[in-house]
């Protein structure tokens, strides 16, 4: 049974954010949505995490580590979603905070471009550089990607593969979106049961080209061959949930350590609610991103 948190998670979902969702997006709304987002997240840091803004070299973002520690050895790379327009790094902060205290890790949060500042493959690059960038700073690097974060942290991976170039250890994807087009079933299926998301909607802007076959816009078109151990989690009411089955289905076939886990009558990310599923939810990643590793590997 759903806590009652859920449950007024829900409950807002459908009657604040639902309803917006099938307007075109426009610059306009895309920046309104970043200034909403960031105004209805206000969060003050714990004591005992430093901040450390970083602007160089083409790489943006957030530092969050402990205060009263030296820094870790393994780096949690931090992408947030928001369907490459809306998603800022502190609408995303409580999580990428949470993530790292669980997962006993430094947390680097990329401040990538999105529609309408950039089109694609700008946020490609981006996090490209930052993972270039963690990679000469930390012995491990880690990736968590929510929503369109998700679905980079899967491109950003597949270009690493196939460049030849040294993998992220591990990968944690909540509610990725593998198809450009929103076409699979359950975008039809599950549009009456999610309550955050309108299925079959036009893709997001951030793409010129949508329809192309690319596997850096697309991951259904990935050769996951070779990928590093990935964990998927996914609601069951979201109109995703075919993406997630489908990676799931891609990455047994080709011999990926993979695990899928399904949360029963949740929505697309819940993970940004405060709720006893988010606590659980966060607790399961930062254990499969610490697997195999420390602080002092």
């Amino acid at each position: 049974m759903l806590s009652k948190e859920a449950q007024e998670a829900i409950a807002f979902s459908r009657k604040y954010i639902k309803p917006d969702q099938d307007k075109p997006l426009t610059p306009e709304i895309a920046l309104a949505a970043r200034k909403g987002g960031d105004e209805g997240n206000k969060w003050d840091l714990p004591d005992e995490i430093e901040l450390k803004t970083i602007d160089q070299n083409g790489v943006k973002g957030e530092f969050y580590g402990r205060k009263d520690q030296t820094p870790t050895k393994t780096v949690l790379l931090f992408l947030h979603g928001g369907a490459y327009a809306t998603g800022t790094l502190y609408s995303r902060r409580k999580l990428a905070v949470k993530l790292g205290k669980a997962a006993d890790m430094d947390v680097f949060a990329c401040d990538y471009t999105q529609y309408p500042e950039g089109r694609h493959p700008d946020a490609q690059n981006d996090i490209l550089r930052a993972y270039k960038y963690l990679r000469d700073k930390y012995d491990h690097v880690v990736v968590f990607g929510e929503s369109a974060g998700a679905t980079l942290a899967l491109t950003l991976t597949l270009q690493l593969k196939d460049e030849q170039q040294i993998l992220p250890d591990r990968i944690a994807v909540f509610s990725p979106v593998i198809n450009q087009l929103n076409t699979a079933a359950s975008e039809y299926l599950r549009n009456e049961r999610d309550p955050m998301l309108v299925g079959a909607t036009d893709p997001v802007p951030y793409f010129d080209e949508p329809a192309k076959k690319d596997p850096l816009i697309s991951p259904i078109y990935g050769d996951y061959r070779g990928f590093p151990p990935l964990l998927i989690n996914c609601g069951s009411e979201e109109v995703k949930y075919d993406s997630s089955a489908i990676l799931n289905s891609l990455c047994e076939k080709a011999g990926v350590d993979v695990q899928w886990h399904v949360w029963q009558d949740l929505f697309h990310v819940f993970v940004l609610f405060d709720m006893p599923e988010t606590d659980l939810a966060i607790k399961q990643i930062g254990e499969f991103l610490q697997m195999g590793m420390s602080k002092n590997d």
